[in-house]
């Protein structure tokens, strides 16, 4: 049920864009049009990437080296099983990452439909 109502809000924002899209047709001629959605379809898969690789640990493992006279840090040494672990870990793919998505390949499916 959660993800139904993540998806309703996803396709409501798409449907507002389009809208308000489809009432600047007046002042702008289609393609303008088409070409914003496109543009905005491709923020919207770069925000899906960004929330899909926040997930992804990809600073596991580094090191914060301490300075001379520093005493030791706790996250110093971290076992190499632990970073593996992590690192080889499942994709996660969080509900942010859903909307960014659904948004993505609306938006940029209705910008290559209206363009051609």
């Amino acid at each position: 049920m959660k993800n139904i109502k993540q998806n309703r809000w996803a396709l409501l924002t798409l449907a507002v864009i389009v809208i308000a899209g489809l009432l600047t047709l007046p002042w702008q001629s289609i393609m303008v049009v088409a070409n914003f959605w496109f543009m905005l379809g491709l923020v919207f898969l770069m925000g899906a990437a960004f929330f899909i690789l926040e997930k992804g640990h990809l600073f596991a493992g580094w090191r914060r080296r301490r300075h001379k006279g520093e005493e030791p840090l706790p996250e110093e040494k971290v076992p190499a099983r632990e970073v593996g672990r992590l690192k080889n870990a499942p994709i996660v793919v969080n509900k942010y990452a859903w909307f960014c998505l659904i948004n993505a390949i609306g938006l940029i499916a209705l910008g290559i439909i209206f363009t051609v």
